[in-house]
């Protein structure tokens, strides 16, 4: 049986107060140890700064809980803290299982949108894949994540648009992910969800974010900040055994049509936690696991 997890590293910059502290403080009342990686040292490649806060020598198994990292540079987290006798709760490889479409779609493919994509940002690759999926309407984003909130411009391709039109919206996810883009290009049939409200950014659908741990289901929280019910999600806990990952989320939404759908997949440890969701629940849920 695997080692419970131990303590908890949160991956942020120096004096950057955000959500991570809540967490943070949760995790300290339940008696766990709780560190802090650097994550502009990180990236800048200087390990060693990076992990200043982690003891240089031990065995602990820790779940990173910080901000988007890519398969690379989680691997580069994953073996500093390998040099130091410590390990991650989540494994590179299984960190890539649910961060990238590609990875997870083939699993899920029943339960999401029908979806293609490329290895590049080549447009013109990117609508000949396209044609696969019938006509639009289409999201568009990359192997990680969209640009929903330049919905027009950089994620949403109307029915009816023209190559020229596609090859903008392309080139406007790729402007507004810059740096952080992640590989390719995703393609997705438009699926209409039910719209329950409204963000300062448009329409709020009736979404709901799953979290899995080793398989089962820990728990199910609005998305959004609505007073709703939660639904009986226990209809979807076979699918936390489909991603091969000891701690992901699915995020699922209602059709117009009253059925569900899986939205997207996300590593747990960088799946920000719904309004709602108490993180203490959340780790007791986690550890109960191990």
């Amino acid at each position: 049986m695997a080692r419970p997890v131990r303590a908890v590293l949160f991956g942020r910059n120096p004096g950057q107060y955000d959500t991570f502290d809540v967490e943070a403080e949760a995790a300290e009342s339940l008696g766990l140890e709780t560190y802090q990686v650097d994550l502009a040292a990180l990236l800048s490649g200087n390990t060693a700064r990076a992990l200043e806060a982690v003891p240089e020598h031990g065995a602990l198994r820790l779940l990173y809980r910080g901000w988007m990292l890519t398969e690379d540079e989680y691997t580069a987290l994953d073996e500093a803290l390998r040099e130091r006798g410590h390990r991650l709760f989540t494994s590179p490889e299984q960190y890539a299982a649910a961060h990238y479409l590609p990875q997870w779609y083939p699993e899920l493919a029943p339960y999401t949108a029908r979806s293609v994509w490329t290895e590049d940002t080549d447009a013109d690759e990117a609508w000949r894949a396209a044609q696969a999926l019938g006509p639009g309407p289409w999201l568009i984003k990359d192997h990680v994540k969209s640009a929903k909130e330049r919905w027009a411009e950089a994620c949403f391709v109307p029915a009816g648009a023209t190559r020229e039109d596609f090859a903008r919206t392309c080139a406007a996810l790729v402007e507004e992910r810059g740096e952080r883009f992640e590989r390719g290009i995703v393609v997705r049939r438009y699926l209409p969800l039910k719209v329950f409200g409204r963000t300062p950014t448009g329409p709020a659908h009736l979404e709901f974010r799953l979290f899995f741990g080793r398989g089962r289901l820990l728990a199910a929280e609005p998305y959004h900040e609505f007073d709703v019910e939660v639904p009986d999600f226990t209809a979807f806990e076979p699918l936390g055994r489909r991603v091969d990952s000891p701690f992901f989320t699915l995020d699922v939404a209602m059709l117009e049509d009253g059925g569900w759908v899986v939205v997207e997949v996300n590593d747990g440890g960088v799946s920000g936690l719904p309004p709602g969701l108490d993180p203490r629940l959340l780790f007791e849920a986690l550890l109960g696991t191990g």
